[in-house]
Order: structure tokens, then sequence, then C-alpha cells
């Protein structure tokens, strides 16, 4: 079959003309998702190499649309993926500036003053904002570090039952976000603890089944996937690792990327 659908492309569409999967569609009596499918299994799910992104680039400054690159590139590629893509890819760098000695003796000075008095998200924009720390590499993990190694947050973080509280997020029940908000404690506090809890109640290697399910799954969704719905049909993963296995695969082309709007 995938022999028969590249002969039907060369002989119809040879490069660079992209392929209209409708009309192979018609001619294979195939669902056009199907050929797709098809084409991914041939050659690969697409993947951005650096000759995509300055053909992309070049395509886009020729007036050329994003669903237009799109299909120059992969059938399998949406105009969302490329938009995004080329967004990113045309973004320019921030370039921010290390803490200095002064400025991290400063921040621990405040932590002290602030610690007990104030929620940690707010210490946290507090001191960002009193020292002008917005051009500062990494300042909100940094001072979330020195926060979490306060006595007062020590104190806090050992009464915690990680184990309850990794399976309420492996189950969808909070997120790690909003459970550190809640405690009132910093994240990273916390982080690295969770993820070998998870791992331990969810295994984090996909198998080619439990991807694909969730490619078809999010596929044919109507409207953003519900990564805690799946998760329970699945089983096998929680919604945390759903919803990072979508965004893996968005950023490989293989999904389409919804954008913010």
């Amino acid at each position: 079959m995938a022999d028969r659908m590249t002969g039907f492309i060369k002989e119809h569409y040879p490069t660079p003309v992209p392929a209209n999967y409708r009309a192979v569609s018609n001619y294979m009596w195939v669902h056009m998702d199907d050929c797709i499918r098809i084409h991914d299994m041939f050659k690969g799910g697409f993947k951005w190499t650096k000759d995509d992104y300055e053909q992309a680039v070049v395509l886009r400054a020729q007036g050329l649309t994003y669903k237009e690159i799109a299909r120059r590139l992969s059938p399998s590629l949406s105009l969302e993926t490329v938009m995004y893509t080329l967004r990113r890819h045309l973004r320019p760098k921030r370039v921010r500036e290390p803490l200095s000695v002064e400025e991290l003796k400063e921040i621990s000075r405040l932590v002290d003053e602030y610690a007990g008095k104030y929620l940690v998200v707010d210490i946290i924009d507090k001191i960002r904002s009193q020292l002008n720390l917005d051009n500062r590499r990494n300042c909100n993990i940094t001072i979330a570090l020195r926060i979490a190694a306060h006595a007062h947050y020590k104190a806090k973080i050992r009464d915690i039952d990680f184990d309850d509280l990794a399976y309420r997020i492996a189950t969808g029940q909070t997120s790690d976000g909003l459970a550190a908000k809640e405690l009132d404690i910093p994240y990273p506090a916390m982080a690295s603890r969770l993820k070998s809890l998870r791992a331990k109640l969810f295994s984090p290697v996909w198998t080619e089944e439990e991807t694909r399910k969730l490619i078809d799954y999010a596929r044919n969704c109507d409207s953003k996937p519900n990564c805690a719905y799946f998760s329970k049909v699945l089983g096998t993963k929680s919604p945390y690792q759903c919803n990072g296995k979508i965004s893996r695969l968005r950023s490989t082309g293989v999904l389409p990327h919804i954008p913010n709007i």
C-alpha cells in the first residue's frame, strides 16, 4: 500500500509540488488521516532540521501562507505548528546577566526578613521588585532555593506526606504548582522528590501502543485534549505524563500546535 501511494505521489506530484492528500485518499480509497499515517510510518515522523527552518523562513519571506509552507514540508504538519515554530525560531533571545555576589547576599538577608511573614510567591515578587532583578538570570529559582534553605520552610517541608502528595498529583487531583501554593513552600524544594515518586507510580517510558493511543485520541479531539480523562482511560500514565507527551509530540510536528489566542 505504501509503494502504491508513493508511486501515485511521484507520478502526479513531483518534487517540489506538495502532494494533495485528499486526492491521494480518493485514489487509494483510504481515509486521508490514514494516508498521512502511512506517510509517517514510511518516512518517519517529521522532525525540524536547520534546513527546514531556513526553507520555511525563505518561503514565508516569499509570501507563502503558513498552510502552504506546511504542505511543502510534510502532510502531517499543520499551519499552527509552522506558525508556532517560525515565531519561536525567529524570536530574539533575551540576554540576562547573572546575579552578583552582593545581590545574592541581599536576597539572603531579605529572605530572613520576610520568612513566615508573607506567602512564598509574594516573597519572590517582593525581592525581585525591590532589588530590580528582572534582567537577572534565573532570579526566581535562586530566590526560591534560598527560601527553601531557610529553617522555617525546612520544618514545613519535613511535615509533608510526599507519598500522598505525589499520588494526588499523578492522578490529576492537583498539580505541582498548585500544591506548592497550597502548602506555601517553594516549588524547587519538592520538584525532584515528586519526580522520583511519580516515576514509581507510573513508568516514565512510553510504549508504542500507549503513544499510538495518545496520538489517535489527540487527533480526534475537537478541542484541547483532556489529559485527566485520557489518563483514566489508558490507566498506565498520569495526566502530568500525558500532557508532557503531547507537548513533545507537538514540538516534533507529530501533533499540531494549538496557539494561545
